[in-house]
């Protein structure tokens, strides 16, 4: 081989491992890249914790905001996790989780179960006590298994302290019936630092998967 076509060769070599470099390093944003995202409204109320332990259904009306991220192009119907956030609201955690869904091609659906009902911070949890947030939960399950790009059988749902309580709550067997949609129930409850002291009436489970996850001490309220 020539001299030119040596150094044209090499040239071409590492330009293209060069390139492949680049292409790794960006991996990550360039999968972010091709995530569609939706901005949506959700229907739901607002429910004292007395009034869902008693079945009532005649909550305060409230639109809530939730983010459906679609993690690639096409047809195929792909599992999806919604997340629930805690007491500290939607933060950069939340949305690392759904980068990290996003990345293995599980869409996410982050609901923002606080500024709707018109607060952001952990100052006041009385205006939302944990066990309602199920109610949000239970609304975005049945908007989310409608959508078209979603596997309406391969719906979980994953929460953070606050609302850890919703998802793992939520495979409640009365809760089910009660607050269910009649479309979906959720494929798995998966709770982070989750407040597991309350025991209810018949709490009978619905049987699907429920994976708890512990930390550090949480002291956030």
């Amino acid at each position: 081989m020539d001299e030119d076509r040596m150094t044209s060769t090499f040239g071409s070599n590492w330009m293209c491992a060069a390139v492949l470099s680049v292409l790794l390093a960006c991996a990550p944003w360039l999968a972010h890249a091709q995530t569609r995202f939706e901005l949506r409204p959700l229907e739901t109320v607002t429910l004292s914790t007395q009034q869902l332990l008693l079945g009532e259904k005649n909550g305060t009306p409230v639109m809530l905001a939730e983010e459906l991220r679609i993690p690639k192009p096409g047809t195929d119907r792909l599992p999806a996790v919604i997340l629930m956030h805690s007491a500290g609201a939607i933060n950069p955690a939340t949305d690392q989780w759904a980068q990290e869904f996003n990345n293995i091609g599980i869409a996410t659906l982050m609901v923002d179960s606080f500024s709707g009902r018109g607060f952001h911070t952990p100052d006041d949890q009385s205006k939302l006590a944990p066990l309602p947030m199920m109610i949000d939960a239970y609304r975005a399950l049945e908007s989310l298994a409608l959508h078209p790009r979603i596997d309406p059988s391969r719906i979980a749902v994953m929460g953070f302290s606050k609302g850890a309580t919703a998802a793992v709550y939520s495979s409640n067997e009365r809760f089910r019936k009660l607050y269910g949609p009649p479309n979906a129930e959720f494929a798995a409850h998966i709770g982070l630092y989750t407040p597991c002291y309350m025991l209810h009436d018949d709490d009978k489970v619905t049987g699907k998967p429920i994976r708890l996850f512990h930390g550090v001490a949480d002291d956030l309220t």
